[in-house]
């Protein structure tokens, strides 16, 4: 698949890193030829070009007296559904994951009411923890505030006698937010750039197929934004296909490759008008109604798959669809993974490609947050109850917070950011098994979100007891590496890289029908048994039978692979090989080494050699979190290691490679490691 050029020809990038001439190349670009061209091409999109909130607003309802009735903790279940109060209760290495020293941007439908009471900053009294990026360009968005809600609130509220009735995922962490909409200070695009925010959460999409409005430009009614007159057949959409807004995002995160941005997937599956409501097409620069003997569109989603619109079908990006709040309201849990359910508005991928969308699944359905009042807009303790996959991509956002925080505390860099390739490893590596099926399938993705898994392998990765390697790709030159299988395990690779920006076809019908691949570096993942030469696949979705199983095989349109041995005989070495077809290119198809996420679980510590953990630090420690023993790995001649306390009190001196730490108190402790070739410090804690 030929990537897509940017019609700036010089722009040099050095990937793996940040070029700051590429990025404010690719503003200057975004504001210019690029997304004017692009305005015109996706035209038909949605009135003009808007774009729309992911949200169900039919079923907000704001919470006051009158609605006693439907007032129950449901984010709060939300939290717990995939896993988040743990983290926030230190379940992992004892960290406490609130988001302290945390940002997370927003861009959404205005501004957030930054003084409400769900969004103090308790170590500024009087202050709060929102930042407006735009510096009032837009008004206040009732939808903005529940977002950052879901991100950020502190579960102060106590309604009707439910306490913590909208805690977010990061009760302690900023909200940085900016619109969508076009303003004075530039375009979505350009916005991302220019703020620089790397986590950011887009509760906001493109709708190719019907919606209802009750407002639009010819009255109440149902409204197709294509001109259905090119269409050959009611079956065909133009959902599902990748366009302009997926590869303007490619484009940015290829650019710089630590932006994680997470997207809703859209509230779409099966509308449909009734057969005596008013509908409406696009056509000629305006909507109008469907002629006599003309096409009429079936209900999007009609076949169980494609309703996910343009902007949410990014190779580079997380997409978040929605599932219903657990049944067990005792614990808040999915007992099985046939109790997740797809919330029936939830848009269902995949790409027309079969590229697997979306990426992830969280509860968005019933799930209250702070809002601002209808009737009353001074009062900052107004709720609101909703459904939407704006309420399920903020779980995710925020996800990727509480595990960049845990990196942060376990490596003592407080400006760490994973890349986008290892965010989306990490999640979907863990992501619980949703679905009918084994696999991922086109309507959760690779499954529920699991924030305590994912941190959990963020712990262990750090300690080098399983393999989270960002690596480069030299084209047609194998990357090899033998891990044994564990006792009782499953043995799981996955791999993910940031691939650049496709092309797509110019004409509307040409996109409708295009099922080509969108991947311009085609990575393999296989695994193979050493020892019966067995050869495990990656998942893929079959794209003759989109809504059903996933299969095993050679995977040409995902950016993400992932091979899973359910019993790996253990103690048995196997062969993790990373090849690629064709020619690795950069965003300009210039011949370019590529980057790329492994991430190894099920393998036996053991097998991991020294030389490959020292070669990343002349001196490493494992496990960085510990109860008895802490290991020492250097090349270098140990002299002596000094162990201290926070107050710098010598608990001991040694020099050994096996530090014990039984005996000492829970806490946080600094190793001084002085070896022939200087002194490097590390911190570690007890647990």
């Amino acid at each position: 698949m030929k990537k897509k050029l940017l019609s700036l020809a010089l722009i040099t990038l050095v990937y793996g890193g940040v070029n700051a001439q590429t990025t404010e190349r690719l503003k200057e670009n975004f504001n210019a030829e690029t997304i004017n061209k692009n305005t015109l091409v996706d035209s038909y999109q949605a009135k003009g070009g808007s774009t729309f909130l992911q949200e169900k607003k039919d079923v907000i309802t704001e919470i006051s007296k009158d609605h006693i009735a439907i007032v129950q903790s449901d984010d709060f279940r939300a939290n717990n559904a995939s896993n988040i109060e743990q983290l926030q209760a230190g379940a992992v290495g004892g960290f406490a994951l609130n988001g302290e020293n945390m940002s997370i941007a927003i861009f959404d439908g205005g501004t957030v009411l930054y003084n409400h009471n769900e969004f103090r900053d308790l170590a500024n009294p009087g202050q709060f923890r929102i930042i407006d990026l735009e510096n009032g360009a837009q008004g206040l968005s009732s939808h903005a505030t529940s977002v950052a809600g879901f991100i950020m609130g502190e579960g102060r509220g106590t309604v009707f006698n439910i306490p913590n009735i909208a805690k977010g995922v990061l009760p302690k962490a900023v909200v940085k937010h900016a619109g969508f909409a076009d303003t004075s200070n530039g375009n979505r695009f350009t916005k991302i750039l220019e703020y620089g925010e790397y986590i950011s959460n887009h509760s906001y999409g493109v709708n190719n197929g019907w919606s209802y409005d009750s407002a639009g430009s010819l009255g109440a009614g149902y409204y197709y934004p294509v001109n259905t007159t090119i269409m050959t057949s009611p079956s065909q959409t133009l959902a599902g296909a990748y366009q302009s807004n997926d590869a303007n995002i490619d484009m940015i995160v290829y650019a710089d490759p630590k932006f994680s941005i997470v997207k809703s997937s859209g509230n779409y599956f099966g509308t449909v008008p009734g057969p005596n409501d008013a509908k409406y097409r696009w056509g000629n620069g305006a909507y109008t109604t469907f002629a006599e003997g003309e096409i009429v569109p079936v209900a999007n989603c009609a076949s169980g798959a494609y309703c996910i619109g343009n902007g949410s079908l990014a190779k580079n990006i997380i997409v978040v669809g929605a599932i219903d709040l657990p049944l067990d309201q005792s614990t808040y849990k999915f007992a099985n993974s046939a109790e997740i359910k797809r919330s029936s508005y939830s848009s269902a991928g995949p790409r027309k490609d079969g590229a697997i969308k979306p990426d992830l699944v969280a509860v968005g359905t019933q799930v209250i947050s702070a809002t601002i009042s209808s009737t009353n807009p001074a009062s900052l303790g107004t709720y609101t109850r909703g459904n939407g996959t704006s309420y399920s991509a903020p779980k995710v956002t925020g996800a990727i917070g509480s595990i960049t925080q845990l990196k942060r505390l376990l490596s003592n860099d407080n400006e760490f950011y994973f890349y986008a390739d290892e965010v989306k490893a990490i999640l979907t590596h863990t992501a619980m098994e949703a679905g009918n099926h084994d696999g991922p399938d086109n309507w959760h993705g690779w499954g529920l979100l699991d924030g305590l898994k994912a941190a959990e392998v963020v712990l262990s990765t750090h300690n080098n007891e399983d393999t989270l390697e960002r690596k480069t790709k030299v084209s047609g030159v194998n990357d090899e590496k033998v891990v044994s299988g564990r006792e009782g395990e499953e043995l799981k690779v996955t791999i993910s890289w940031i691939d650049p920006a496709a092309e797509f076809a110019a004409g509307t019908l040409d996109r409708m029908n295009d099922t080509s691949s969108k991947i311009v570096n085609d990575f393999d993942l296989r695994v193979i048994d050493t020892e019966t030469n067995e050869v495990y696949f990656p998942w893929k979705l079959d794209l003759s039978n989109p809504i059903g199983a996933a299969v095993k095989g050679d995977n040409t349109v995902d950016n993400i692979e992932q091979v899973v041995i359910n019993t790996p005989v253990a103690g048995r070495n196997y062969k993790v090989v990373v090849s690629n077809k064709g020619q690795l290119v950069n965003d300009e198809g210039v011949a370019a080494d590529q980057y790329y996420t492994l991430l190894i679980t099920g393998a036996n510590a053991e097998v991991l050699s020294t030389t490959d953990i020292a070669s990343k630090d002349k001196v490493s420690v494992y496990p960085t979190v510990a109860k008895d023993v802490v290991n020492i790995v250097t090349k270098a001649t140990i002299q002596s290691v000094d162990l201290i306390d926070l107050t710098g009190k010598l608990i001991s001196t040694s020099k050994t490679e096996k530090v014990n730490v039984s005996s000492l108190p829970s806490g946080v402790y600094v190793l001084n490691i002085t070896t022939d070739e200087g002194v490097t410090s590390k911190k570690i804690v007890k647990q």
